[in-house]
């Protein structure tokens, strides 16, 4: 298709949508053309919403209509092919109360930005009843409003429309009690994760460690309304790729958490059992992320505030990890002291001397990393200061000083 093709068959299904949203919302035809080309309303995070489907699902959706009923001549209800929506502005069975606000450009833009709100979110096969519609049009008003203040207020029933529309599984939340709220189908660690971000703003958003949770299409849906906001740019189509993504696994991650008891028992204080069933209950609720090297574990340790037992078990771990795992690509130690010092140089300008010292594998020494930073005597070394480790350990070939890893020196078949 040449790109004049493509752009008729774009403008005529724009006019088809807002003939349909003119005589649905009883909104000016003109007006509703001008809201179809709308830059918000031309899909960011997927391809357009069509507002013909937005109307559609009302009647259509099992969840969001009841069948209208007749009566024959002996007065016998009827069942008839005709449905009628129950959605109102407050959520499900809410029609008859107050209806859908359609009437504004707002009402419009409001329920598009609510889908790629959803759109953020990884689909599930079944809703979810940690994903329920109240929660997230509390997440959808909290996001759109920091980035646009102008749709700072969502409703629920928008929020319901806007995931059936995008064809999200949804639900009743209490089924059988008439309730208002919808579960949908989403990844409910990705919903957690919004929710905490949206409930905190600027620098408390450092304590939220649970990124690895985060919905594939946040970071770029946050950019693009930044933008719109800040420049009057149109949004561009996202392509589907977090570039941005972290790790939700890594091999020393799969070999920790195997060691932890299958029934859930968290074991003794200093056991690798507990270290092993901890941990993976912190990555599975969001308290920090995957350890995707095994000295990460320690950091993790030291941001969640563990006990010195952790921290030992820890330090088995890695040298566990070192000496048993075929996928280990050797470890780093913790970093104990470290100081930097000026020099005055050789005639050819000062510099200064960078020094690291390294917990040895066993405990009882150090690996040194020197830097002698100064013009015409740049030096740059690392070794091991223990005689039990240095026999026992050697660096791993091929990297830089500073990027150094150590491996368990392997022994040689006579």
């Amino acid at each position: 298709m040449n790109n004049k093709t493509a752009t008729s068959a774009r403008s005529r299904e724009i006019e088809r949508d807002a003939r349909a949203w003119s005589t649905y919302s009883g909104m000016k035809y003109t007006r509703a053309l001008r809201l179809m080309e709308h830059p918000l309303a031309q899909g960011i995070l997927g391809e357009r919403i069509c507002a013909r489907d937005m109307i559609r699902v009302l009647t259509q959706h099992r969840m969001l209509s009841e069948p209208v009923e007749d009566f024959d001549s002996d007065g016998q209800e009827l069942e008839t092919d005709e449905r009628v929506t129950h959605l109102g502005d407050s959520g499900l069975y809410a029609a008859e109360k107050r209806a859908l606000p359609v009437t504004t450009e707002d009402d419009y833009l409001a329920l598009v930005l609510t889908a790629e709100v959803l759109r953020m979110f990884t689909q599930t096969a079944e809703p979810q009843s940690d994903a329920y519609s109240y929660n997230l049009k509390h997440t959808a008003e909290e996001f759109l409003g920091e980035h646009l203040g102008d749709f700072s207020y969502v409703a629920n029933g928008q929020a319901i429309l806007a995931a059936a529309a995008l064809g999200i599984p949804v639900a009743e939340s209490s089924p059988g009690e008439f309730s208002l709220n919808a579960n949908f189908g989403l990844v409910p660690a990705q919903v957690e994760y919004a929710r905490r971000m949206r409930r905190t703003s600027g620098s408390s958003r450092d304590n939220v460690r649970a990124h690895h949770h985060r919905p594939p299409g946040y970071l770029y849906l946050q950019d693009a309304l930044q933008r719109y906001r800040d420049a009057g740019e149109a949004p561009g189509r996202w392509d589907g790729i977090d570039v941005h993504a972290e790790p939700l696994t890594s091999p020393f991650h799969e070999w920790l958490v195997a060691q932890a008891d299958p029934a859930g028992a968290r074991g003794a204080q200093d056991s690798r059992e507990r270290l092993a069933g901890d941990y993976a209950a912190g990555v599975r609720d969001g308290d920090h992320g995957v350890a995707r090297q095994p000295e990460e574990m320690l950091a993790i340790l030291y941001g969640v505030g563990a006990d010195d037992d952790f921290f030992d078990a820890a330090r088995s771990a890695i040298i566990d990890w070192a000496k048993t795992s075929p996928l280990s690509n050797g470890i780093r130690t913790e970093l104990s002291e470290s100081s930097r010092s000026d020099h005055g140089g050789w005639g050819a300008g000062g510099g200064d001397t960078e020094r690291y010292a390294f917990r040895c594998p066993c405990g009882a020494g150090t690996i040194v990393e020197e830097h002698d930073n100064v013009p015409g005597f740049r030096e740059h070394d690392v070794w091991i200061r223990c005689d039990v480790c240095r026999d026992e350990w050697e660096f791993v070939p091929g990297l830089s000083v500073s990027g150094w890893r150590i491996q368990p020196i392997q022994a040689v078949a006579v």
